[in-house]
């Protein structure tokens, strides 16, 4: 009875240790797929980029709004993970489930809330696009708003000299941004109650336009670079002056603020 009962004991020992062993690994193992890389998720509705940062001993959630750059994850440092049910537990109380890992495309679930994270940026703008509209990028911008109103840049001239007030939209190479693509959208609305709406390709300009330009009015610059901003820059013009001069820019996907400009 005595050596059954070791054995039982020895057996139970075993099991509980093979059972701590098997803990302990689940806690520490993840993909490698997910280290040292920064993972980004395009916010549509505030134009700022979520970032999550891990690697074997920390991890990082930068998630920045309007007001500030803290945010409910400021305080979280360290993580365990269980790789049987692909949770991650930060040291401050909050959980994350990790649904897809790939070298490029991290998908969890933060809060409830099912996000894509990508180390390209700009794979995390297009694919919010995507799920946004229902058309991705190219599809967007062949609606071609900027093409049904654009003229030469050497007809800026009989423009800037009309009575009626007019909006002349400068975009060129250097025009990046999210804003540049949703113009669009902008355009669309002016034209609905003006005609008197322009864009002009900002490479097409040259120093003997800018020099005249400049002549007419001195609010009209003579360095060609201010024409080519990462946002596309807007001139309203009549009776050879400038009247107002600004850039598009859209928080996010909401432009709506360009609306009644």
């Amino acid at each position: 009875m005595k050596n059954k009962g070791l054995i039982i004991l020895i057996i139970s020992v075993m099991i509980i240790s093979l059972a701590s062993i098997i803990f302990v690994f689940s806690l520490k193992t993840m993909d490698y797929n997910l280290f040292n890389k920064k993972w980004y998720h395009y916010d549509y509705k505030n134009g700022y980029f979520d970032m999550i940062y891990f690697d074997e001993n920390g991890f990082e959630y930068y998630k920045p709004n309007d007001e500030n750059i803290t945010n409910e994850y400021s305080f979280c440092y360290n993580y365990k993970y269980n790789k049987f049910n692909k949770k991650i537990k930060l040291d401050c109380g909050k959980q994350i489930d990790l649904i897809k890992i790939d070298s490029d495309i991290l998908k969890i679930n933060i809060d409830g809330k099912e996000m894509f994270f990508y180390t390209n940026i700009k794979d995390s703008i297009k694919y919010e696009f995507k799920k946004y509209y229902s058309i991705n990028i190219d599809e967007y911008k062949n609606k071609q708003a900027l093409d049904i109103i654009k003229v030469e840049s050497d007809e800026i001239f009989n423009i800037i000299n009309e009575d009626d007030y007019s909006k002349i939209i400068f975009v060129g190479n250097n025009c990046n941004t999210i804003s540049c693509i949703l113009v669009n959208d902008v355009i669309e609305k002016w034209i609905s109650f003006s005609k008197n709406i322009y864009y002009i390709d900002s490479d097409s300009l040259n120093d003997e336009i800018l020099f005249k330009l400049n002549k007419i009015t001195n609010k009209f610059s003579i360095n060609i670079n201010d024409y080519n901003d990462i946002y596309p820059i807007v001139y309203v013009v009549n009776k050879n002056n400038v009247i107002d001069s600004y850039k598009i820019e859209c928080n996010g996907f909401d432009c709506s603020n360009n609306y009644n400009k």
